[in-house]
């Protein structure tokens, strides 16, 4: 019985030639290729904020603090902190704040991360913000309020900002306020070279508080005031804890 010849179908090699080709051609252009970065991204309203976890606040501000954290070291590239837009990065830290005020995730994140960015106007935006959570009375938001403080004096270098943030730290509500807190304005002061203000300052905090301070405290206010802040008051009689010990 003869055997019957088949054509053969050449379509599917063909066709996988094609798709193989274009595939390389493909590689090749795109290969060189890279995004570019748009710097920070713009920032939804408030109103919209959670839209995109189906009004889940708290998915919401875990979403973007995760793209917070890795903004601008993302596909392959690192980005400076020199080259972030610190006005939009402001607003996204106010924005997803108001997410969950209770949360420290953030004020960390722009407190040790951020701020270390070495331009001055930017840290000043990374304060401003310290400085609406750090004045919260809830748990120990006071302590951002603090590193506030330090920003502006040791980076900013602005010992008259600093001062308006200490006395504001010193003036907090908050019972678990830390001794150092209240003594804040005095180092500031200091710093200033006004050592009669510091000097004031240390030693109401001394004598108001001696009973409840803890006996380390107390031997370090009284070293402070002694062989810190006397040596710049010529005409100042020293404390006579200076000379005898006393005051506990």
């Amino acid at each position: 019985m003869p055997i019957e010849k088949r054509e053969k179908n050449y379509m599917p090699h063909m066709i996988f030639c094609f798709l193989l080709l274009a595939n390389v051609f493909f590689w090749s252009y795109s290969k060189p290729l890279k995004g570019s970065w748009a710097n920070v991204p713009p920032v939804p309203s408030s109103e919209t904020a959670s839209l995109l976890t189906l009004g889940d606040e708290q998915l919401a501000y875990r979403s973007y603090f995760i793209m917070l954290q890795n903004l601008g070291n993302t596909g392959g590239e690192f980005r400076s902190l020199k080259e972030y837009d610190y006005t939009s990065l402001q607003k996204w830290l106010f924005l997803v704040d108001r997410l969950d005020p209770t949360s420290s995730a953030l004020p960390m994140l722009a407190s040790y991360y951020y701020a270390a960015v070495q331009d001055p106007d930017k840290i000043r935006l990374v304060i401003d913000y310290l400085r609406v959570v750090g004045a919260r009375a809830d748990g120990d938001k006071w302590r951002w309020l603090g590193q506030a403080v330090s920003l502006a004096r040791h980076q900013v270098k602005d010992n008259d900002l600093a001062l308006e943030l200490a006395y504001e730290l010193a003036d907090n509500k908050n019972p678990d306020l830390a001794d150092w807190a209240k003594q804040m304005p005095a180092f500031i002061l200091q710093a200033k070279g006004e050592a009669g203000l510091a000097y004031k300052i240390m030693l109401n905090i001394l004598i108001s508080n001696v009973d409840n301070l803890h006996p380390n405290e107390i031997n370090y206010m009284k070293d402070y005031i002694c062989n810190k802040l006397i040596p710049d008051l010529p005409n100042e009689t020293p404390p006579v804890f200076c000379n005898d010990g006393s005051i506990r």
